[in-house]
Protein backbone atom coordinates (compact mmCIF):
# COMPACT_ATOMS: atom_id res chain seq x y z
CA UNK A 1 0.00 0.00 0.00
CA UNK A 2 1.65 3.47 -0.75
CA UNK A 3 1.43 6.69 1.19
CA UNK A 4 -0.77 8.78 -1.64
CA UNK A 5 -4.05 9.51 -0.99
CA UNK A 6 -7.11 10.14 -3.15
CA UNK A 7 -10.87 11.40 -2.38
CA UNK A 8 -13.19 9.33 -0.81
CA UNK A 9 -15.75 8.61 -3.40
CA UNK A 10 -18.61 9.32 -0.74
CA UNK A 11 -17.65 12.15 1.04
CA UNK A 12 -14.39 13.47 -0.45
CA UNK A 13 -11.97 13.32 2.54
CA UNK A 14 -8.46 12.74 2.13
CA UNK A 15 -7.60 8.81 2.65
CA UNK A 16 -4.88 7.02 2.07
CA UNK A 17 -5.00 5.54 -1.75
CA UNK A 18 -6.26 1.17 -1.85
CA UNK A 19 -7.88 2.18 2.18
CA UNK A 20 -10.98 -0.53 2.45
CA UNK A 21 -13.01 2.14 4.73
CA UNK A 22 -13.00 6.20 4.94
CA UNK A 23 -12.26 7.45 8.44
CA UNK A 24 -14.70 10.31 7.77
CA UNK A 25 -17.53 8.79 6.93
CA UNK A 26 -17.24 5.06 7.77
CA UNK A 27 -17.97 3.82 4.52
CA UNK A 28 -16.35 0.64 3.61
CA UNK A 29 -14.69 1.35 0.48
CA UNK A 30 -14.43 -1.17 -2.43
CA UNK A 31 -18.14 -3.76 -1.71
CA UNK A 32 -18.85 -5.89 -4.49
CA UNK A 33 -22.62 -4.70 -6.05
CA UNK A 34 -25.57 -6.76 -4.26
CA UNK A 35 -26.07 -10.47 -6.18
CA UNK A 36 -22.71 -10.88 -6.98
CA UNK A 37 -20.32 -13.86 -7.02
CA UNK A 38 -18.42 -12.10 -4.49
CA UNK A 39 -21.84 -11.59 -2.06
CA UNK A 40 -22.27 -15.13 -1.99
CA UNK A 41 -19.81 -16.02 -0.11
CA UNK A 42 -21.61 -16.03 3.46
CA UNK A 43 -24.31 -17.95 2.03
CA UNK A 44 -22.58 -20.74 1.26
CA UNK A 45 -22.64 -22.74 4.65
CA UNK A 46 -26.39 -22.17 4.73
CA UNK A 47 -26.93 -23.51 1.13
CA UNK A 48 -25.09 -26.34 1.99
CA UNK A 49 -27.38 -27.56 4.85
CA UNK A 50 -30.33 -27.01 2.92
CA UNK A 51 -28.81 -29.22 0.34
CA UNK A 52 -27.97 -32.16 2.97
CA UNK A 53 -31.92 -31.66 4.53
CA UNK A 54 -33.08 -32.08 1.09
CA UNK A 55 -31.26 -34.83 0.31
CA UNK A 56 -31.64 -37.05 3.36
CA UNK A 57 -35.60 -36.47 2.51
CA UNK A 58 -35.31 -37.73 -0.78
CA UNK A 59 -33.30 -40.89 0.47
CA UNK A 60 -36.15 -41.55 3.00
CA UNK A 61 -38.79 -41.53 0.58
CA UNK A 62 -37.19 -43.78 -1.64
CA UNK A 63 -36.16 -46.21 1.48
CA UNK A 64 -40.08 -46.03 2.38
CA UNK A 65 -41.28 -46.67 -1.21
CA UNK A 66 -38.83 -50.14 -1.61
CA UNK A 67 -39.89 -51.23 2.16
CA UNK A 68 -43.34 -51.36 1.29
CA UNK A 69 -43.22 -53.92 -1.62
CA UNK A 70 -43.91 -57.33 -0.97
CA UNK A 71 -41.13 -59.88 -0.64
CA UNK A 72 -41.28 -62.55 -3.50
CA UNK A 73 -40.43 -65.56 -0.94
CA UNK A 74 -43.44 -65.49 0.93
CA UNK A 75 -44.27 -64.47 4.46
CA UNK A 76 -41.64 -65.86 7.33
CA UNK A 77 -43.19 -69.31 8.95
CA UNK A 78 -44.61 -68.46 12.91
CA UNK A 79 -42.27 -68.51 15.31
CA UNK A 80 -42.75 -72.01 17.89
CA UNK A 81 -44.03 -71.43 21.36
CA UNK A 82 -41.33 -72.63 23.66
CA UNK A 83 -42.32 -74.51 26.93
CA UNK A 84 -41.72 -73.06 30.60
CA UNK A 85 -38.09 -73.99 31.66
CA UNK A 86 -37.75 -77.79 33.08
CA UNK A 87 -41.20 -78.91 31.25
CA UNK A 88 -41.01 -81.63 28.89
CA UNK A 89 -42.49 -81.30 25.16
CA UNK A 90 -45.81 -82.54 24.86
CA UNK A 91 -45.81 -83.62 20.96
CA UNK A 92 -42.05 -84.90 20.40
CA UNK A 93 -40.79 -88.17 21.44
CA UNK A 94 -38.28 -89.19 23.78
CA UNK A 95 -35.64 -90.12 21.26
CA UNK A 96 -36.51 -86.43 19.17
CA UNK A 97 -33.10 -85.10 17.80
CA UNK A 98 -32.68 -81.60 19.68
CA UNK A 99 -33.36 -78.65 17.80
CA UNK A 100 -30.89 -76.37 19.41
CA UNK A 101 -27.67 -79.36 19.02
CA UNK A 102 -24.82 -79.06 16.60
CA UNK A 103 -24.38 -81.29 14.34
CA UNK A 104 -25.25 -85.27 14.58
CA UNK A 105 -27.16 -86.31 18.19
CA UNK A 106 -24.56 -88.03 19.84
CA UNK A 107 -25.90 -91.12 21.71
CA UNK A 108 -26.62 -91.23 25.39
CA UNK A 109 -24.81 -93.83 27.35
CA UNK A 110 -27.22 -96.65 28.97
CA UNK A 111 -28.79 -95.47 32.18
CA UNK A 112 -27.65 -96.94 35.51
CA UNK A 113 -30.13 -99.48 37.00
CA UNK A 114 -32.92 -97.29 38.95
CA UNK A 115 -32.12 -99.23 41.77
CA UNK A 116 -28.71 -98.18 41.97
CA UNK A 117 -29.37 -94.12 41.41
CA UNK A 118 -28.38 -91.78 44.41
CA UNK A 119 -27.93 -94.95 46.71
CA UNK A 120 -24.72 -93.90 48.43
CA UNK A 121 -22.99 -90.14 48.65
CA UNK A 122 -19.54 -88.98 50.49
CA UNK A 123 -18.54 -86.50 52.28
CA UNK A 124 -15.75 -85.32 54.18
CA UNK A 125 -13.88 -84.34 56.90
CA UNK A 126 -10.49 -83.17 57.88
CA UNK A 127 -8.97 -84.82 61.37
CA UNK A 128 -6.21 -82.03 61.73
CA UNK A 129 -2.09 -82.12 61.13
CA UNK A 130 -1.96 -85.87 61.64
CA UNK A 131 -2.05 -89.07 59.14
CA UNK A 132 -4.38 -91.54 59.66
CA UNK A 133 -3.33 -95.16 60.02
CA UNK A 134 -6.65 -97.14 60.51
CA UNK A 135 -10.36 -96.70 61.30
CA UNK A 136 -13.19 -98.86 62.97
CA UNK A 137 -16.76 -97.62 64.13
CA UNK A 138 -17.62 -97.22 67.80
CA UNK A 139 -20.56 -99.74 67.93
CA UNK A 140 -23.27 -97.03 67.92
CA UNK A 141 -22.36 -95.92 64.76
CA UNK A 142 -22.41 -92.04 65.72
CA UNK A 143 -18.43 -92.11 66.22
CA UNK A 144 -15.18 -93.54 64.72
CA UNK A 145 -11.64 -94.97 66.11
CA UNK A 146 -8.71 -93.35 64.42
CA UNK A 147 -5.09 -94.44 64.55
CA UNK A 148 -2.75 -91.46 63.49
CA UNK A 149 1.52 -91.29 62.91
CA UNK A 150 1.42 -89.52 66.42
CA UNK A 151 1.04 -92.37 68.25
CA UNK A 152 -2.42 -91.48 69.50
CA UNK A 153 -5.57 -93.12 69.24
CA UNK A 154 -8.63 -91.12 68.35
CA UNK A 155 -12.58 -90.81 68.54
CA UNK A 156 -14.47 -88.61 65.91
CA UNK A 157 -17.79 -87.62 66.20
CA UNK A 158 -19.18 -88.66 62.48
CA UNK A 159 -21.78 -86.03 61.23
CA UNK A 160 -19.13 -82.74 63.09
CA UNK A 161 -16.31 -84.31 62.46
CA UNK A 162 -15.28 -83.18 66.07
CA UNK A 163 -12.36 -84.67 68.25
CA UNK A 164 -13.84 -85.91 71.24
CA UNK A 165 -11.39 -88.38 73.09
CA UNK A 166 -7.39 -88.80 72.49
CA UNK A 167 -5.06 -91.04 74.05
CA UNK A 168 -1.27 -91.51 73.79
CA UNK A 169 0.08 -95.20 72.68
CA UNK A 170 3.23 -96.42 73.41
CA UNK A 171 3.70 -96.58 69.40
CA UNK A 172 2.06 -95.83 65.97
CA UNK A 173 -0.92 -98.19 65.55
CA UNK A 174 -0.67 -99.70 61.91
CA UNK A 175 -3.88 -101.75 62.35
CA UNK A 176 -6.51 -101.03 65.05
CA UNK A 177 -9.05 -104.04 66.36
CA UNK A 178 -12.55 -103.55 68.26
CA UNK A 179 -12.78 -106.00 71.24
CA UNK A 180 -15.87 -106.73 73.17
CA UNK A 181 -17.37 -103.60 71.34
CA UNK A 182 -15.77 -101.60 74.36
CA UNK A 183 -11.47 -101.96 73.96
CA UNK A 184 -9.62 -100.92 71.25
CA UNK A 185 -6.09 -102.54 70.29
CA UNK A 186 -3.49 -100.93 68.97
CA UNK A 187 -0.89 -103.12 66.22
CA UNK A 188 2.11 -102.13 65.91
CA UNK A 189 3.67 -104.78 63.73
CA UNK A 190 7.21 -103.37 63.00
CA UNK A 191 9.43 -102.40 65.95
CA UNK A 192 6.60 -103.24 69.01
CA UNK A 193 6.35 -106.22 71.77
CA UNK A 194 3.32 -104.97 73.34
CA UNK A 195 -0.58 -104.40 72.13
CA UNK A 196 -1.89 -101.57 74.03
CA UNK A 197 -5.54 -102.03 74.50
CA UNK A 198 -7.52 -98.86 75.09
CA UNK A 199 -10.37 -99.20 77.78
CA UNK A 200 -13.07 -96.58 75.50
CA UNK A 201 -15.25 -96.24 78.38
CA UNK A 202 -12.48 -94.63 80.26
CA UNK A 203 -10.41 -92.35 78.19
CA UNK A 204 -8.62 -91.22 81.17
CA UNK A 205 -6.62 -93.92 81.95
CA UNK A 206 -3.56 -95.28 80.22
CA UNK A 207 -3.58 -98.67 78.07
CA UNK A 208 -3.60 -102.04 79.49
CA UNK A 209 -0.28 -103.64 77.66
CA UNK A 210 -0.05 -107.12 76.13
CA UNK A 211 3.32 -108.47 76.46
CA UNK A 212 2.99 -111.05 73.40
CA UNK A 213 6.94 -110.44 71.62
CA UNK A 214 7.99 -108.90 68.93
CA UNK A 215 5.96 -107.82 65.85
CA UNK A 216 2.76 -108.43 67.21
CA UNK A 217 0.29 -109.69 64.12
CA UNK A 218 -3.17 -110.25 64.66
CA UNK A 219 -5.42 -110.10 67.70
CA UNK A 220 -9.73 -111.69 68.20
CA UNK A 221 -11.70 -111.81 70.98
CA UNK A 222 -13.20 -115.15 72.21
CA UNK A 223 -16.78 -115.76 72.69
CA UNK A 224 -16.45 -115.66 76.81
CA UNK A 225 -16.91 -111.74 76.62
CA UNK A 226 -13.18 -111.36 78.92
CA UNK A 227 -10.71 -113.66 77.05
CA UNK A 228 -8.33 -112.64 74.06
CA UNK A 229 -5.57 -114.38 71.62
CA UNK A 230 -2.89 -112.65 70.06
CA UNK A 231 0.16 -113.93 67.73
CA UNK A 232 3.08 -112.73 66.54
CA UNK A 233 5.24 -112.78 63.84
CA UNK A 234 8.74 -112.84 64.36
CA UNK A 235 8.97 -114.72 67.70
CA UNK A 236 5.95 -116.78 66.62
CA UNK A 237 3.70 -116.90 69.59
CA UNK A 238 0.34 -117.26 70.51
CA UNK A 239 -0.63 -115.95 73.56
CA UNK A 240 -4.06 -116.15 75.44
CA UNK A 241 -4.49 -112.98 77.63
CA UNK A 242 -7.46 -111.73 80.24
CA UNK A 243 -9.03 -107.98 79.89
CA UNK A 244 -9.54 -105.37 81.14
CA UNK A 245 -6.28 -106.76 83.38
CA UNK A 246 -3.70 -107.74 80.82
CA UNK A 247 -3.06 -110.60 82.49
CA UNK A 248 -1.13 -114.04 80.25
CA UNK A 249 -3.27 -116.97 80.58
CA UNK A 250 -1.21 -119.29 78.13
CA UNK A 251 0.81 -119.76 75.30
CA UNK A 252 2.16 -121.53 72.91
CA UNK A 253 4.77 -121.34 70.49
CA UNK A 254 4.59 -122.32 66.29
CA UNK A 255 6.91 -123.17 63.84
CA UNK A 256 5.98 -120.25 61.98
CA UNK A 257 5.06 -116.67 62.00
CA UNK A 258 1.80 -116.18 62.64
CA UNK A 259 0.27 -113.46 60.87
CA UNK A 260 -3.81 -113.65 61.07
CA UNK A 261 -6.48 -115.18 63.61
CA UNK A 262 -10.10 -116.01 62.87
CA UNK A 263 -12.44 -117.64 65.23
CA UNK A 264 -13.89 -120.56 63.52
CA UNK A 265 -16.45 -123.55 64.31
CA UNK A 266 -14.92 -126.46 64.21
CA UNK A 267 -16.22 -129.82 65.62
CA UNK A 268 -19.20 -128.27 67.08
CA UNK A 269 -16.85 -125.23 69.74
CA UNK A 270 -15.31 -122.22 69.41
CA UNK A 271 -11.44 -123.17 67.41
CA UNK A 272 -8.61 -120.34 66.96
CA UNK A 273 -7.15 -120.91 63.17
CA UNK A 274 -3.97 -119.38 62.93
CA UNK A 275 -2.68 -118.31 59.71
CA UNK A 276 0.98 -118.25 59.16
CA UNK A 277 3.76 -118.62 57.03
CA UNK A 278 7.19 -119.75 56.95
CA UNK A 279 9.83 -117.88 54.31
CA UNK A 280 13.57 -119.44 53.22
CA UNK A 281 15.99 -116.53 52.07
CA UNK A 282 13.64 -113.84 52.41
CA UNK A 283 10.91 -115.53 50.22
CA UNK A 284 7.58 -117.45 50.93
CA UNK A 285 8.57 -121.15 51.60
CA UNK A 286 4.90 -122.61 52.78
CA UNK A 287 1.93 -121.38 54.58
CA UNK A 288 -0.32 -123.37 57.13
CA UNK A 289 -3.27 -123.27 59.38
CA UNK A 290 -2.81 -124.63 62.95
CA UNK A 291 -6.73 -125.40 64.53
CA UNK A 292 -6.75 -125.46 68.37
CA UNK A 293 -9.67 -125.40 70.95
CA UNK A 294 -8.32 -122.15 73.02
CA UNK A 295 -10.12 -123.54 75.94
CA UNK A 296 -8.48 -126.72 76.52
CA UNK A 297 -5.51 -127.30 78.99
CA UNK A 298 -2.82 -127.25 77.98
CA UNK A 299 -2.70 -124.43 75.97
CA UNK A 300 -2.88 -125.32 71.90
CA UNK A 301 -2.65 -129.50 73.24
CA UNK A 302 -5.04 -130.32 70.10
CA UNK A 303 -3.45 -128.42 67.75
CA UNK A 304 -3.66 -129.89 63.89
CA UNK A 305 -1.64 -127.83 61.39
CA UNK A 306 -3.02 -128.08 57.19
CA UNK A 307 -0.91 -126.70 54.06
CA UNK A 308 -2.58 -124.41 52.82
CA UNK A 309 -0.24 -122.86 49.86
CA UNK A 310 2.74 -119.92 49.82
CA UNK A 311 1.89 -116.73 50.56
CA UNK A 312 -1.73 -116.11 52.17
CA UNK A 313 -3.39 -112.71 52.44
CA UNK A 314 -6.25 -111.20 54.23
CA UNK A 315 -9.21 -113.74 54.32
CA UNK A 316 -12.50 -113.90 55.67
CA UNK A 317 -14.34 -116.77 57.80
CA UNK A 318 -17.85 -118.00 56.50
CA UNK A 319 -21.28 -117.01 58.68
CA UNK A 320 -21.31 -120.20 60.32
CA UNK A 321 -17.37 -120.37 60.98
CA UNK A 322 -17.36 -123.53 59.54
CA UNK A 323 -15.10 -122.24 56.31
CA UNK A 324 -11.85 -120.00 55.67
CA UNK A 325 -11.43 -118.27 52.24
CA UNK A 326 -8.20 -116.64 51.42
CA UNK A 327 -6.40 -115.54 48.62
CA UNK A 328 -2.65 -116.88 47.97
CA UNK A 329 -0.66 -113.96 46.20
CA UNK A 330 2.13 -116.38 45.05
CA UNK A 331 0.03 -118.87 42.45
CA UNK A 332 -2.59 -116.44 42.17
CA UNK A 333 -5.41 -118.60 43.67
CA UNK A 334 -8.48 -118.29 45.98
CA UNK A 335 -8.37 -120.83 49.02
CA UNK A 336 -11.68 -122.23 50.34
CA UNK A 337 -11.00 -124.29 53.45
CA UNK A 338 -13.90 -126.27 55.61
CA UNK A 339 -12.58 -126.70 58.89
CA UNK A 340 -16.14 -127.43 60.61
CA UNK A 341 -15.54 -130.94 60.15
CA UNK A 342 -12.87 -133.08 58.01
CA UNK A 343 -10.69 -130.35 56.55
CA UNK A 344 -11.42 -129.63 53.00
CA UNK A 345 -9.83 -127.21 50.45
CA UNK A 346 -10.88 -126.25 47.32
CA UNK A 347 -8.67 -123.95 44.90
CA UNK A 348 -9.38 -121.49 42.15
CA UNK A 349 -7.61 -119.32 39.95
CA UNK A 350 -8.04 -115.61 40.16
CA UNK A 351 -6.50 -112.35 38.60
CA UNK A 352 -3.05 -111.73 39.38
CA UNK A 353 -1.74 -110.43 42.39
CA UNK A 354 -4.24 -110.87 44.95
CA UNK A 355 -4.35 -109.43 48.20
CA UNK A 356 -7.48 -109.67 50.15
CA UNK A 357 -10.78 -111.93 50.19
CA UNK A 358 -14.23 -111.46 51.26
CA UNK A 359 -17.66 -113.15 51.12
CA UNK A 360 -20.51 -111.89 49.90
CA UNK A 361 -24.42 -112.31 49.89
CA UNK A 362 -24.83 -114.85 52.49
CA UNK A 363 -21.58 -116.81 51.64
CA UNK A 364 -22.79 -117.50 47.70
CA UNK A 365 -19.71 -115.21 46.46
CA UNK A 366 -16.01 -115.10 47.33
CA UNK A 367 -14.22 -111.71 45.69
CA UNK A 368 -10.44 -111.60 45.87
CA UNK A 369 -9.09 -107.79 45.02
CA UNK A 370 -6.21 -108.14 42.53
CA UNK A 371 -3.78 -105.69 43.26
CA UNK A 372 -1.46 -106.46 40.55
CA UNK A 373 -4.81 -106.81 37.79
CA UNK A 374 -6.50 -103.73 39.37
CA UNK A 375 -9.69 -106.25 39.39
CA UNK A 376 -11.89 -108.07 41.65
CA UNK A 377 -12.19 -111.95 40.71
CA UNK A 378 -16.13 -112.88 41.86
CA UNK A 379 -16.30 -116.90 42.69
CA UNK A 380 -19.22 -118.81 42.75
CA UNK A 381 -18.44 -120.96 45.95
CA UNK A 382 -21.15 -123.44 45.29
CA UNK A 383 -18.83 -124.45 42.08
CA UNK A 384 -15.32 -122.73 42.93
CA UNK A 385 -15.42 -121.39 39.49
CA UNK A 386 -14.82 -117.15 38.40
CA UNK A 387 -18.06 -116.17 37.56
CA UNK A 388 -17.03 -112.53 36.30
CA UNK A 389 -14.29 -110.10 36.55
CA UNK A 390 -15.09 -106.32 37.57
CA UNK A 391 -12.39 -103.75 36.56
CA UNK A 392 -11.49 -101.21 39.36
CA UNK A 393 -10.94 -97.51 39.01
CA UNK A 394 -7.44 -97.91 40.92
CA UNK A 395 -5.19 -100.56 43.24
CA UNK A 396 -7.29 -101.99 45.67
CA UNK A 397 -5.75 -101.91 49.06
CA UNK A 398 -7.95 -103.37 51.48
CA UNK A 399 -11.64 -103.86 51.73
CA UNK A 400 -14.75 -104.60 54.75
CA UNK A 401 -17.95 -106.09 53.71
CA UNK A 402 -21.10 -105.15 55.46
CA UNK A 403 -22.53 -106.98 58.63
CA UNK A 404 -25.29 -108.40 56.50
CA UNK A 405 -22.83 -109.27 53.85
CA UNK A 406 -24.91 -107.64 51.10
CA UNK A 407 -22.21 -104.75 50.31
CA UNK A 408 -18.27 -104.92 49.99
CA UNK A 409 -16.16 -101.49 50.42
CA UNK A 410 -12.58 -101.61 48.94
CA UNK A 411 -10.15 -98.58 49.53
CA UNK A 412 -8.36 -98.23 46.18
CA UNK A 413 -5.06 -96.28 47.45
CA UNK A 414 -2.30 -99.01 46.31
CA UNK A 415 -0.37 -101.47 47.93
CA UNK A 416 2.64 -99.41 48.49
CA UNK A 417 3.05 -97.47 52.00
CA UNK A 418 2.44 -94.70 52.30
CA UNK A 419 -0.08 -95.63 49.47
CA UNK A 420 -0.51 -92.94 46.37
CA UNK A 421 -4.52 -94.19 45.06
CA UNK A 422 -7.95 -92.52 45.85
CA UNK A 423 -11.20 -93.76 45.75
CA UNK A 424 -13.52 -96.18 46.92
CA UNK A 425 -15.54 -99.09 44.62
CA UNK A 426 -18.82 -100.55 45.99
CA UNK A 427 -19.50 -103.54 45.26
CA UNK A 428 -22.74 -105.22 45.69
CA UNK A 429 -26.06 -107.28 43.73
CA UNK A 430 -26.68 -110.31 42.51
CA UNK A 431 -24.51 -111.69 41.22
CA UNK A 432 -21.72 -108.80 42.71
CA UNK A 433 -20.78 -105.94 40.34
CA UNK A 434 -19.38 -102.02 40.91
CA UNK A 435 -22.27 -100.80 41.96
CA UNK A 436 -20.70 -96.94 43.09
CA UNK A 437 -17.30 -95.66 42.70
CA UNK A 438 -16.57 -92.48 44.65
CA UNK A 439 -13.90 -90.34 45.38
CA UNK A 440 -12.21 -89.70 48.74
CA UNK A 441 -8.41 -87.72 49.78
CA UNK A 442 -5.51 -88.70 48.47
CA UNK A 443 -3.96 -92.08 50.24
CA UNK A 444 -6.83 -93.91 50.53
CA UNK A 445 -5.60 -96.70 53.47
CA UNK A 446 -8.07 -98.07 55.88
CA UNK A 447 -12.04 -98.59 55.33
CA UNK A 448 -14.76 -99.25 58.24
CA UNK A 449 -18.40 -99.98 57.96
CA UNK A 450 -21.11 -99.35 60.66
CA UNK A 451 -22.71 -102.03 62.55
CA UNK A 452 -26.04 -101.41 60.78
CA UNK A 453 -24.05 -101.40 57.11
CA UNK A 454 -25.91 -97.83 56.74
CA UNK A 455 -22.22 -96.05 56.54
CA UNK A 456 -18.96 -96.42 55.84
CA UNK A 457 -15.51 -94.27 55.99
CA UNK A 458 -12.11 -94.18 54.44
CA UNK A 459 -9.43 -92.60 55.90
CA UNK A 460 -6.87 -91.13 53.67
CA UNK A 461 -3.29 -90.55 54.52
CA UNK A 462 -1.78 -87.89 52.42
CA UNK A 463 -5.12 -85.93 53.15
CA UNK A 464 -5.46 -86.35 56.13
CA UNK A 465 -9.37 -86.49 55.74
CA UNK A 466 -12.27 -88.95 57.01
CA UNK A 467 -14.29 -89.40 53.90
CA UNK A 468 -17.88 -91.06 55.18
CA UNK A 469 -20.38 -92.79 52.61
CA UNK A 470 -23.43 -92.82 53.54
CA UNK A 471 -26.81 -94.14 52.46
CA UNK A 472 -29.33 -91.39 50.81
Amino acid sequence: MSDRRVPCPSCGARIVEGARKCRGCKRWLGEHPRGSAGSLSGREPRLARAAVTVASGVAAVIIATLTSLKSPVGEAPPLTALAPEGAASRDAPDDAPNPAAFGPDAAEPAPSPAELKGRWRAREFRIGDVHPLDVVFNPSGASIYVSADDASLREYKLQSGELIHKASMPAQGDHIRLLFDRYVAVLRHEDAARIPVMDTTVWDRDPVLLDVGRTPGDIVALPDGRTVVAATTDTKRVTKFELPTGVRLANITLPHATGQLFLVQAEGRPYIAALGALTHAGRPAGAWIDLFDPSESPFGATRRSIAVGREPREGDITMDGGAVFFPDRLSNTAILLSVAGVTETKKVPVGVGPTGGFLLDEDRYGITLNAEARTASVIDLSTMEVKSTLPLRGVPRTGVTSPDRKTLFVALGGTQWPPAGSGVAVIAGDPPRVVASLPTGKGACAVAVSQDGARAVVASYWDRSITVLEQQ
